[in-house]
């Protein structure tokens, strides 16, 4: 696929207006129009002269996609966002996505404005990310945070700690949404909130009751604990006469994530994954990673508790390496059933670097290794996917560890196994459709398009912990 994204100015408000009407044209009609079927060639320019510009897609040595960045406070807002309908179909929409997002480098968010008669644009964007925080009729406003911070949490005071760290800067109204499995740690961690804000009485698991008010002992906001796991929607809690009214107090929602964002326009999302299914949140075996997202504009400034970290190593597509796991192949099976491990990846040892292999459809040169087939293990997927991909078949095979990782925008947690191999003599290496390059790259030495989670995973399963270091349960 020859696919390009070109940054234009009011200089190309033409390219841009050529996309932008027919797209808007073939999409049902509206009441009243969209602004962009009745805006001039100058007002298009206007809006382009803003300071950030546009986006263009080329498909195939045609203008196919099109979009106007306007950032207004922290915010990137994507106007004019089109495709023409021949193009639809071939990812164009995505890329363009993902493009704006670098671009947005700096902001808190993306956000786009839809039209409620266009529910199938707004799952659209909801596949993106996106999640809506306001509607003003016919106007459906969708947001996309670009943040997410990262905590360790090693045991239970760990966890109270980053509580009351964030509970510093909590006032009344806020809302704050958990989750996690079981005994990841959600109650613990509202405790520590709890302990900040110094409410009356024990924070436990609101479980049995729903929800729980906590009035303060300080004269600051009150805590309301919830536990949405069985809660039809949020507009129960209407139902649970709370004495406490939520603009008077701190809300923070166990199990929210889906459910309680129609509470408030901004709200704070933390979510807690951890390593093995251990329940036990005192195990040095098992240590939580916490991740907080802020989302709208109260958050905006939001100070970052100092025990955050940044990741292990990240991509431009928001893809994060939160931690690598080293660990025996063996405790593969005792890993949280809730996160799944569809990704196996080889670091194969080759005249003193590692190879490395240029994916064409995401123009990136990355590690062999690919997705895990139904009825394969993690080895056997390593082992197939680089005889796939190199043409060479792996010699002897070692497992090194486990990374887990977040998914870009849909934030999505999962598993990749990481194993390791050494290749003797030359690589007769024929490309295809997908790997079009192969190279031995030097660990710490530049390569234009390489990902930086493949490398940083590349130097650990080369590097061996030293003997006085943890081989398990923290990040390399």
């Amino acid at each position: 696929m020859s696919l390009e994204i070109r940054h234009v100015g009011p200089e190309g408000a033409e390219d841009v207006r050529a996309v932008v009407l027919p797209a808007f044209e073939a999409r049902p009609p509206l009441d009243p129009p969209a602004a962009a079927l009745s805006e001039s060639l100058t007002e298009l320019a206007a809006l382009l002269a803003n300071g950030a510009g546009g986006l263009v897609a080329r498909f195939e040595g045609e203008d196919v996609g099109a979009l106007v960045l306007d950032p207004k406070g922290s915010t990137m807002y994507l106007r004019r966002f089109g495709v023409l309908p021949k193009a639809q179909g071939h990812g164009i929409a995505k890329v363009l996505i993902d493009a704006a997002v670098d671009a947005a480098h700096g902001y808190d968010d993306l956000t786009v404005v839809t039209r409620e008669e266009l529910p199938r644009t707004r799952r659209f964007w909801e596949r993106q990310g996106f999640r809506e925080i306001r509607r003003s009729s016919p106007n459906v406003e969708l947001r996309r945070p670009l943040r997410t911070f990262l905590f360790d949490a090693p045991d239970a005071e760990s966890m109270r700690e980053i509580g009351r760290a964030l509970a510093g800067q909590l006032a009344a109204g806020d809302l704050v949404v958990l989750s996690g499995e079981l005994g990841a740690g959600k109650t613990t961690f509202t405790q520590g909130v709890g302990q900040g804000l110094e409410v009356r009485g024990d924070v436990t698991s609101p479980t049995f009751v729903i929800a729980r008010e906590h009035p303060s002992l300080a004269g600051g906001p009150g805590l309301v604990h919830v536990d949405a796991y069985r809660l039809g929607g949020i507009e129960e809690l209407d139902d649970l006469d709370l004495e406490t009214s939520l603009d008077d107090s701190v809300t923070v929602v166990e199990w929210g994530e889906g459910v309680a964002e129609g509470l408030a326009e901004s709200r704070l999302e933390v979510r807690i994954i951890r390593a093995l299914a251990d329940e036990e949140l005192d195990s040095d075996l098992d240590p939580r990673r916490v991740l907080m997202t802020p989302i709208g504009p109260r958050w905006y400034e939001m100070e970052v508790p100092s025990s955050q970290r940044p990741p292990l190593a990240e991509k431009l597509n928001e893809n994060l390496l939160l931690d690598f796991y080293r660990c025996p192949e063996s405790e593969l099976a005792e890993l949280d059933p809730s996160i799944p491990l569809p990704l196996s990846l080889m670091v194969a040892g080759h005249a003193g670097g590692v190879v490395m292999v240029h994916n064409s459809w995401r123009d990136e040169w990355e590690l062999p290794g690919g997705m895990i087939d139904d009825g394969e293990t993690p080895r056997e997927a390593a082992q197939r996917e680089f005889l796939e991909e190199t043409g060479v078949p792996a010699g002897d095979v070692e497992f090194v560890g486990v990374g887990t990782v977040q998914l870009g925008h849909e934030r999505r947690i999962e598993f990749v196994a990481v194993y390791r191999t050494v290749l003797e003599g030359e690589v007769d290496f024929v490309p295809n459709d997908e790997i079009d390059e192969l190279c031995t790259w030097q660990p710490g030495s530049e390569l234009p398009g390489l990902s930086g989670i493949d490398a940083h995973l590349a130097e650990l399963a080369v590097d061996p912990p030293a003997p006085d270091r943890p081989a398990t349960g923290e990040p390399a």
